[in-house]
């Protein structure tokens, strides 16, 4: 097992319009990357009466990769012996990462945002999520909410 990451970020996910890449990971040179799970839940909307189902993804860009426009986020290593991570990694993105080939959605879920986090685990790693050199992984938000809600995201990664 490689060493183990988060990256996360609590703000504001506006309702702009369009897709938002609540993380996108980009690994280095000879450390491929796995998300081994993700948890994302919303703190403003508790009085709202608006339910809002969203549809989340996480998508595969498998060749040339031009990063949003998220905040630079630096992964924090669960164990304060591990060296920092070599992935690149940005949080709340209102311009998506696009790639020079076919994205490939791997996951979709639903979640309705007035509900529990969404929490999703990928405890076997022949099911987790991965990216190697020249690719990229995200989790993106493919729906554009009704009005601005805080979210609160984490993402846990493993770095070979």
């Amino acid at each position: 097992m490689g060493r183990i990451y988060t990256v996360g970020f609590s703000g504001t996910v506006t309702a702009a319009g369009g897709d938002t890449d609540l993380c996108e990971i980009l690994p280095a040179a000879q450390k491929p990357i796995k998300l081994r799970g993700f948890i994302v839940g919303q703190t403003s909307e508790v009085g709202d009466a608006q339910e809002e189902g969203v549809r989340i993804s996480i998508v595969r860009l498998p060749a040339t990769v031009t990063s949003g426009n998220g905040t630079g986020t630096t992964p924090q290593p669960m164990d304060s012996a591990d060296t920092a991570a070599g992935a690149t990694c940005e949080t709340n993105g209102t311009t998506v990462a696009t790639t020079s080939s076919t994205a490939v959605n791997l996951y979709e879920y639903g979640w309705n945002i007035r509900g529990a986090p969404l929490e999703v685990w990928y405890p076997d790693a022949a099911y987790c999520p991965k990216a190697k050199n020249a690719e990229g992984l995200v989790v993106r938000m493919q729906t554009t909410l009704a009005d601005d809600a805080t979210f609160a995201f984490t993402a846990v990664i493993e770095e070979e």
